[in-house]
Protein backbone atom coordinates (compact mmCIF):
# COMPACT_ATOMS: atom_id res chain seq x y z
CA UNK A 1 0.00 0.00 0.00
CA UNK A 2 1.26 3.44 -0.93
CA UNK A 3 0.76 6.06 1.80
CA UNK A 4 -0.80 9.16 0.24
CA UNK A 5 -1.93 11.77 2.76
CA UNK A 6 -4.31 14.69 2.26
CA UNK A 7 -5.48 17.34 4.72
CA UNK A 8 -8.67 19.36 4.47
CA UNK A 9 -11.04 21.46 6.62
CA UNK A 10 -14.49 20.11 7.41
CA UNK A 11 -17.50 20.90 9.58
CA UNK A 12 -18.39 18.57 12.45
CA UNK A 13 -21.61 19.65 14.10
CA UNK A 14 -21.06 23.30 14.99
CA UNK A 15 -17.26 22.99 15.01
CA UNK A 16 -14.60 23.49 12.38
CA UNK A 17 -12.28 20.49 12.03
CA UNK A 18 -9.11 19.64 10.14
CA UNK A 19 -8.89 16.08 8.84
CA UNK A 20 -5.71 14.35 7.64
CA UNK A 21 -6.30 10.94 6.09
CA UNK A 22 -4.35 8.22 4.32
CA UNK A 23 -5.88 8.20 0.84
CA UNK A 24 -3.81 5.20 -0.20
CA UNK A 25 -5.55 2.99 2.36
CA UNK A 26 -8.78 3.26 0.40
CA UNK A 27 -7.25 0.99 -2.26
CA UNK A 28 -6.81 -1.90 0.20
CA UNK A 29 -9.43 -1.22 2.89
CA UNK A 30 -11.92 -3.80 1.61
CA UNK A 31 -9.37 -6.64 1.69
CA UNK A 32 -7.41 -5.49 4.75
CA UNK A 33 -7.53 -8.28 7.42
CA UNK A 34 -6.95 -5.81 10.27
CA UNK A 35 -10.46 -5.63 11.71
CA UNK A 36 -9.90 -3.66 14.92
CA UNK A 37 -9.95 0.12 14.92
CA UNK A 38 -8.09 2.04 17.60
CA UNK A 39 -9.19 5.63 18.18
CA UNK A 40 -6.99 7.65 20.49
CA UNK A 41 -8.12 11.02 21.89
CA UNK A 42 -5.66 13.64 23.09
CA UNK A 43 -6.78 16.89 24.72
CA UNK A 44 -4.96 20.01 23.56
CA UNK A 45 -3.37 22.09 26.32
CA UNK A 46 -4.10 25.59 25.08
CA UNK A 47 -6.33 25.50 22.00
CA UNK A 48 -7.24 28.60 20.04
CA UNK A 49 -10.78 30.00 20.04
CA UNK A 50 -11.53 27.75 17.07
CA UNK A 51 -10.34 24.64 18.92
CA UNK A 52 -7.06 24.30 17.03
CA UNK A 53 -3.52 23.92 18.46
CA UNK A 54 -1.29 26.97 18.76
CA UNK A 55 2.03 27.20 16.92
CA UNK A 56 3.80 26.52 20.22
CA UNK A 57 1.96 23.22 20.66
CA UNK A 58 2.49 21.84 17.15
CA UNK A 59 6.01 20.44 17.78
CA UNK A 60 4.79 18.42 20.78
CA UNK A 61 1.84 17.06 18.80
CA UNK A 62 4.11 16.09 15.90
CA UNK A 63 6.38 14.24 18.32
CA UNK A 64 3.46 12.29 19.77
CA UNK A 65 2.22 11.51 16.26
CA UNK A 66 5.63 10.07 15.39
CA UNK A 67 5.85 8.03 18.61
CA UNK A 68 2.40 6.51 18.18
CA UNK A 69 3.09 5.70 14.53
CA UNK A 70 6.44 4.11 15.36
CA UNK A 71 5.18 2.02 18.28
CA UNK A 72 2.10 0.71 16.52
CA UNK A 73 4.07 0.01 13.34
CA UNK A 74 5.96 -2.58 15.38
CA UNK A 75 2.73 -4.56 15.80
CA UNK A 76 1.58 -4.36 12.18
CA UNK A 77 -0.69 -1.34 12.34
CA UNK A 78 -1.88 0.85 9.49
CA UNK A 79 -2.21 4.54 10.36
CA UNK A 80 -5.24 5.88 8.50
CA UNK A 81 -5.89 9.37 9.81
CA UNK A 82 -6.24 12.03 12.46
CA UNK A 83 -8.85 14.66 13.22
CA UNK A 84 -8.37 17.92 15.12
CA UNK A 85 -11.58 19.47 16.42
CA UNK A 86 -12.93 21.33 19.45
CA UNK A 87 -9.70 21.24 21.46
CA UNK A 88 -8.90 17.57 20.78
CA UNK A 89 -6.85 15.49 18.38
CA UNK A 90 -7.95 11.99 17.43
CA UNK A 91 -5.62 9.35 15.93
CA UNK A 92 -6.99 6.38 13.96
CA UNK A 93 -5.23 3.03 13.47
CA UNK A 94 -6.33 -0.35 12.10
CA UNK A 95 -4.63 -3.35 13.71
CA UNK A 96 -5.20 -6.91 14.88
CA UNK A 97 -3.75 -6.77 18.38
CA UNK A 98 -5.86 -7.15 21.51
CA UNK A 99 -6.96 -4.17 23.56
CA UNK A 100 -4.55 -4.96 26.42
CA UNK A 101 -1.52 -4.68 24.14
CA UNK A 102 -2.83 -1.47 22.57
CA UNK A 103 -3.37 0.00 26.03
CA UNK A 104 0.19 -0.84 27.07
CA UNK A 105 1.58 0.94 24.00
CA UNK A 106 -0.51 4.03 24.68
CA UNK A 107 0.63 4.04 28.32
CA UNK A 108 4.26 3.82 27.17
CA UNK A 109 3.87 6.80 24.83
CA UNK A 110 1.93 8.75 27.45
CA UNK A 111 4.73 8.25 30.00
CA UNK A 112 7.11 10.07 27.67
CA UNK A 113 4.86 13.11 27.20
CA UNK A 114 2.98 15.60 29.34
CA UNK A 115 -0.35 14.65 27.75
CA UNK A 116 -3.06 12.23 28.80
CA UNK A 117 -4.68 10.06 26.15
CA UNK A 118 -7.91 8.09 26.12
CA UNK A 119 -8.81 5.43 23.60
CA UNK A 120 -11.51 3.17 22.18
CA UNK A 121 -10.56 -0.25 20.75
CA UNK A 122 -13.33 -2.03 18.83
CA UNK A 123 -14.23 -4.20 15.87
CA UNK A 124 -14.66 -2.42 12.55
CA UNK A 125 -14.66 -5.12 9.89
CA UNK A 126 -16.22 -2.85 7.25
CA UNK A 127 -13.81 0.02 7.99
CA UNK A 128 -16.73 2.27 8.88
CA UNK A 129 -14.60 4.81 10.70
CA UNK A 130 -12.29 5.24 7.73
CA UNK A 131 -15.08 5.72 5.20
CA UNK A 132 -17.46 7.75 7.40
CA UNK A 133 -15.15 9.77 9.66
CA UNK A 134 -12.06 10.36 7.54
CA UNK A 135 -12.73 9.84 3.83
CA UNK A 136 -13.72 13.06 2.03
CA UNK A 137 -17.14 13.71 0.56
CA UNK A 138 -17.41 15.13 -2.96
CA UNK A 139 -17.39 18.63 -1.47
CA UNK A 140 -14.39 17.81 0.77
CA UNK A 141 -12.51 16.44 -2.22
CA UNK A 142 -13.11 19.69 -4.08
CA UNK A 143 -11.62 21.61 -1.14
CA UNK A 144 -8.54 19.35 -1.32
CA UNK A 145 -8.12 20.20 -5.00
CA UNK A 146 -8.62 23.90 -4.28
CA UNK A 147 -5.94 23.79 -1.58
CA UNK A 148 -3.50 22.19 -4.03
CA UNK A 149 -3.95 25.04 -6.52
CA UNK A 150 -3.74 27.71 -3.80
CA UNK A 151 -0.56 26.14 -2.39
CA UNK A 152 0.98 26.13 -5.87
CA UNK A 153 0.11 29.79 -6.36
CA UNK A 154 1.58 30.67 -2.96
CA UNK A 155 4.81 28.81 -3.74
CA UNK A 156 5.13 30.97 -6.84
CA UNK A 157 4.84 34.21 -4.86
CA UNK A 158 1.18 34.96 -5.54
CA UNK A 159 -0.48 37.85 -3.68
CA UNK A 160 -3.66 36.13 -2.50
CA UNK A 161 -5.48 39.39 -1.67
CA UNK A 162 -5.29 40.61 -5.25
CA UNK A 163 -8.42 39.93 -7.26
CA UNK A 164 -8.08 38.47 -10.73
CA UNK A 165 -10.00 36.47 -13.35
CA UNK A 166 -10.53 32.81 -12.48
CA UNK A 167 -11.39 30.36 -15.28
CA UNK A 168 -13.65 27.33 -14.62
CA UNK A 169 -14.64 24.27 -16.67
CA UNK A 170 -17.49 21.78 -16.47
CA UNK A 171 -18.19 18.73 -18.69
CA UNK A 172 -21.47 16.98 -19.53
CA UNK A 173 -22.48 13.86 -21.48
CA UNK A 174 -25.29 15.65 -23.33
CA UNK A 175 -25.78 19.00 -25.02
CA UNK A 176 -29.02 19.48 -23.08
CA UNK A 177 -27.44 19.25 -19.62
CA UNK A 178 -24.50 21.35 -20.79
CA UNK A 179 -26.80 24.10 -22.01
CA UNK A 180 -28.82 23.97 -18.78
CA UNK A 181 -25.65 24.40 -16.79
CA UNK A 182 -24.50 27.27 -19.02
CA UNK A 183 -27.81 29.07 -18.48
CA UNK A 184 -27.50 28.57 -14.72
CA UNK A 185 -23.91 29.89 -14.79
CA UNK A 186 -25.09 33.08 -16.46
CA UNK A 187 -27.91 33.45 -13.93
CA UNK A 188 -25.27 33.22 -11.16
CA UNK A 189 -23.40 36.20 -12.71
CA UNK A 190 -20.44 34.27 -14.12
CA UNK A 191 -19.12 35.38 -17.49
CA UNK A 192 -19.71 32.59 -20.01
CA UNK A 193 -16.87 32.16 -22.53
CA UNK A 194 -17.73 28.96 -24.38
CA UNK A 195 -20.26 26.15 -24.58
CA UNK A 196 -19.86 23.35 -27.09
CA UNK A 197 -18.30 20.02 -28.00
CA UNK A 198 -14.94 18.85 -26.72
CA UNK A 199 -12.68 18.03 -29.69
CA UNK A 200 -11.19 15.02 -27.90
CA UNK A 201 -14.44 13.37 -26.77
CA UNK A 202 -18.18 13.35 -27.29
CA UNK A 203 -18.71 15.46 -24.17
CA UNK A 204 -20.05 18.98 -24.20
CA UNK A 205 -18.26 21.48 -22.00
CA UNK A 206 -18.62 25.00 -20.79
CA UNK A 207 -15.93 27.52 -19.86
CA UNK A 208 -16.67 30.54 -17.69
CA UNK A 209 -15.04 33.01 -15.28
CA UNK A 210 -15.46 35.03 -12.13
CA UNK A 211 -13.22 37.69 -10.58
CA UNK A 212 -12.00 37.14 -7.04
CA UNK A 213 -9.17 36.76 -4.52
CA UNK A 214 -7.21 33.62 -3.67
CA UNK A 215 -8.41 32.94 -0.14
CA UNK A 216 -9.73 29.41 0.42
CA UNK A 217 -13.18 30.57 1.51
CA UNK A 218 -13.46 32.84 -1.55
CA UNK A 219 -12.65 29.97 -3.90
CA UNK A 220 -14.74 27.27 -2.23
CA UNK A 221 -17.78 29.56 -2.20
CA UNK A 222 -17.65 29.10 -5.97
CA UNK A 223 -16.30 25.58 -6.48
CA UNK A 224 -18.61 23.79 -4.02
CA UNK A 225 -21.78 25.14 -5.58
CA UNK A 226 -20.42 24.59 -9.11
CA UNK A 227 -19.62 20.97 -8.30
CA UNK A 228 -23.06 20.35 -6.80
CA UNK A 229 -24.88 21.87 -9.78
CA UNK A 230 -22.76 19.95 -12.30
CA UNK A 231 -23.46 16.64 -10.49
CA UNK A 232 -27.17 17.50 -10.29
CA UNK A 233 -27.21 17.72 -14.09
CA UNK A 234 -25.22 14.51 -14.57
CA UNK A 235 -21.91 16.18 -15.37
CA UNK A 236 -18.70 17.05 -13.56
CA UNK A 237 -17.02 20.26 -12.55
CA UNK A 238 -13.44 20.06 -13.82
CA UNK A 239 -11.71 22.69 -11.70
CA UNK A 240 -10.19 26.12 -12.18
CA UNK A 241 -7.03 28.02 -12.96
CA UNK A 242 -5.82 31.58 -12.72
CA UNK A 243 -2.79 33.79 -13.11
CA UNK A 244 -0.04 34.33 -10.54
CA UNK A 245 -0.26 37.94 -9.36
CA UNK A 246 2.91 39.39 -7.79
CA UNK A 247 2.28 43.12 -7.98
Amino acid sequence: MLDIWYTFPATMGEDRAWISYNHGYGEVAESDPRHNVLRIRLTLKNPTETGMPTNEEYPQLSKIDEMLDEKFSEVGRVYVGRVTVDGHRFFYFYLNIEEKQASEIIDEVTSKTSYQMQYVHEKDTNKKFYWEQLYPTDDDWQVIQDLKVLDSLSENGDLKDKEREVMHWAYFPSDSSCNQFAAWVKSENYELHFTGKDEDSSDCYTKFTHVGAMHLVDITNHTIKLGKKARELGGRYDGWETSVEKK
